[in-house]
């Protein structure tokens, strides 16, 4: 193990030079195309990391677009499987310091949409296995690396690599938080008809599900009274509002800013009589879903969030929103249906859900307690697994945890504009998962 750990630090410069390419591969998901399911950068970033893996002597699998694994084989018929992802959220430029897709290297940080989520973290992993390849390391289960290509926006790229792969005997993705995330909140992500606005109102924000929005605009034939940081203009008898705000995960709306609230507590003052108006400013921009009467919460997982990432005017004049729950890993996706259905006005409808039913994986595991013991002894701690609001590949397959990348009180920048990694923390994370990876497939 010493002379692994010599080789992934002598590579270290390395490991940041591939990491920056992938980068610079605009990983968005795009428009389907021959071989590239989720869009043609996505497939050329998918194509690049398995050269990569190759040159250094990896066994590698393209699985139709949708996914690849990059293998070293192991003595036995086990596997240890690590998943992460390289398609990313959207970004928009002007919001960043620096180029999303620049891969820019400041004070010590390498910037750029995918370096913490999850880019960096399994390029990461890559190398810590081509260290222990390269020490010599002879692994009785197989370490392979699946780079996944749709997790921002379905998981279809699990669904349907696992019909075409068998599963992993025990997996972890870095793609969370340290030490051990073994517990996920349940996702129910839905669209919901909320009835009409008044005659000629419009309000559009958002782009996906999963980020809460820092930019929403409103039009109006009537002048509105201006709350928080929102501007107004008028031209051809059009009062135009724009809200900014600011960009988070969806499962932790606490930490960003969202852009629509403000514009909905203006259009509900300025029409009393709007019922959609009233329900969506007074239930739908609480988080903790209270207002709404939805909240939830147990000893494992928490609080419930809430949410409001989407809003859209439909052609009839109905404004259609698109809510982000996460709730704990007590409750189902049917009781979280059930709920919501319950405390919506009569108006409402239910246009679709996407629904993740939450993971828990037992504490006292020999994957659990393996990860742990690896992140205590490192770190010189002596803390426990704990749970997340977010939804990593673990929840695709049985015997599946989050390990990393965000180190605790560290800076949180997944899905905000100025995504970026610590040169110094993608170090000692590669160490972590070099460790990992070894312990789980050494005998």
């Amino acid at each position: 193990m010493n002379k692994a750990r010599e080789l992934l630090l002598q590579n270290f410069d390395q490991m940041v030079s591939v990491l920056q390419k992938t980068i610079c591969f605009n990983t968005e998901k795009g428009e389907p195309a021959e071989g590239a399911p989720f869009g043609v950068e996505i497939k050329k970033c998918l194509d690049y990391v398995l050269q990569v893996s190759k040159d250094m002597g990896f066994e590698t699998v393209n699985c139709d677009g949708y996914a690849g694994h990059v293998d070293f084989v192991g003595t036995s018929k086990n596997v240890l499987g690590i998943l992460g992802h390289l398609d990313v959220v959207p970004s928009k430029a002007e919001e960043w310091l620096y180029p999303p897709y620049g891969g820019e290297i400041h004070d010590g940080k390498l910037f750029g949409r995918g370096t913490m989520d999850d880019k960096g973290p399994m390029i990461a992993c890559l190398f810590a296995t081509k260290a222990l390849k390269d020490a010599g390391f002879e692994p009785a289960s197989t370490i392979r690396l699946i780079f996944g290509c749709d997790e921002e926006s379905g998981m279809e790229c699990m669904r349907h690599y696992f019909t075409k792969m068998p599963y992993p005997n025990v997996a972890f993705s870095p793609d969370g938080d340290f030490p051990v995330i073994n517990r996920e909140k349940g996702i129910f992500q839905f669209a919901l008809d909320c009835g009409k606005l008044p005659e000629g109102v419009t309000i559009h924000a958002g782009e996906r599900a999963n980020v809460v929005p820092s930019l929403c605009t409103v039009t109006s034939k009537k002048q509105l009274q201006v709350v928080g940081n929102v501007t107004e203009s008028f031209a051809n008898g059009v009062y135009t509002y724009t809200s900014l705000g600011k960009s988070a995960h969806g499962s932790t709306p606490n930490e960003g800013v969202n852009a629509i609230h403000p514009l909905l507590q203006m259009l509900a003052n300025a029409y009393p009589e709007n019922a959609t108006l009233a329900f969506l400013a007074n239930k739908c921009c609480d988080t903790s879903g209270t207002a709404w009467g939805i909240n939830l919460w147990d000893c494992e997982s928490g609080n419930l969030t809430c949410s409001l990432d989407i809003i859209r005017t439909s052609e009839n004049g109905d404004i259609i929103i698109t809510v982000d729950i996460r709730f704990p890993v007590s409750y189902t996706c049917e009781h979280m249906q059930s709920l919501i259905e319950q405390n919506s006005p009569s108006f409402c409808k239910l246009l679709g859900a996407h629904a993740s039913e939450p993971l828990f994986v037992a504490s006292d595991t020999y994957l659990v307690t393996t990860l742990m013991d690896v992140y205590n002894t490192a770190m010189n701690v002596n803390v426990s697994p704990i749970a997340i609001g977010g939804g990593t590949y673990s929840r695709c397959l049985p015997n599946c945890v989050a390990f990393g990348p965000l180190f605790p009180d560290e800076e949180q920048t997944i899905h905000m504009p100025n995504e970026c990694i610590d040169l110094e923390s993608l170090k000692k994370m590669a160490l972590l998962y070099l460790e990992a990876i070894y312990r789980l497939t050494k005998d």
